[in-house]
């Protein structure tokens, strides 16, 4: 019977000293204080899905607001090329002519596409890297302007940049 008090007694003071370390050190031992702890976490971890749900929905906005946006621009640059079908016209049978559109950021490539697309050059890519040189790239005029197939390259580069045609 003595050794069965004495080990309960050892038992209860190892039990109070892990209880005070526990206390002191802040490690949650058998308390209250862990309950708490664990509905605080459980509060907040619910306010921060309700914020990551609203968050999400208005990305979802933002992204069909995207699509709007981007299919109206389309609408808008699929209208200009109609445009420049329309303005083709056949001055003799060999000489293709048609006005080319150029407006505010259409590019080197759109550029050659629109005289393929007319006829004027059988390859606009050959256009697009006469245009990429320095002395025109930098210089591309907005507006519209009249090729025909009889021009040359040069002769192209330098009416879509406003220099005198030889």
């Amino acid at each position: 019977m003595k050794s069965f008090l004495r080990t309960f007694g050892i038992a209860l003071f190892l039990v109070g000293a892990l209880l005070t370390i526990g206390k002191q050190w802040g490690i949650p031992l058998l308390s209250n204080e862990a309950v708490v702890d664990t509905k605080r976490q459980d509060a907040l971890i619910q306010e921060l899905e309700q914020q990551l749900n609203v968050a999400n929905a208005q990305v979802a906005e933002l992204q069909q607001a995207i699509a709007k946006t981007e299919q109206a621009k389309q609408e808008n640059v699929t209208e200009e090329p109609v445009k420049v079908e329309e303005a083709t016209s056949e001055i003799d049978e060999d000489v293709v002519s048609g006005i080319v559109y150029i407006y505010e950021g259409v590019s080197i490539y759109d550029i050659g596409k629109q005289v393929e697309d007319l006829g004027i050059l059988a390859n606009g890519r050959e256009l697009e890297l006469f245009l990429s040189k320095p002395e025109y790239s930098r210089s591309i005029q907005k507006g519209q302007f009249e090729l025909h197939s009889a021009m040359t390259l040069e002769q192209m580069a330098r009416t879509l940049t406003g220099k005198k045609v030889e």
